[in-house]
């Protein structure tokens, strides 16, 4: 009977921490004003569910268009539309920040 209550507290467990990193993704999604650099203007970056993005506005910064993106634990991963390494960001209070791969230039994305 033990055992019987121990498996039933581990699956509880189990689908609540799936629910809650479920959430944090849908946390993510919505539109971004995505900044390279300190002096370029921000463009706008629509995150979907599905992982597309889509944007208004001159979002290449370069030729890297952000295309797909990919949430990894609590950081984000901005992916071109062949599926390559834009950036890579962790969370900063309501933003997330990182580098460019490409060239190592500072990326934000805030709402």
């Amino acid at each position: 009977m033990r055992k019987l209550h121990s498996l039933a507290l581990g699956g509880i467990v189990a689908l609540g921490l799936i629910g809650a990193a479920h959430a944090a993704d849908t946390a993510v999604t919505g539109a971004w004003k995505l900044t390279v650099g300190s002096a370029d203007a921000p463009c706008t970056l629509n995150l979907a569910d599905d992982g597309n993005v889509t944007n208004s506005g001159d979002c290449s910064n370069g030729g890297d268009a952000v295309g797909h993106w990919k949430a990894v634990g609590s950081r984000l991963q901005l992916l071109s539309n062949n599926d390559s390494l834009v950036a890579y960001l962790s969370p900063k209070g309501d933003t997330y920040q990182g580098k460019r791969v490409a060239d190592g230039r500072v990326v934000a994305l805030a709402r």
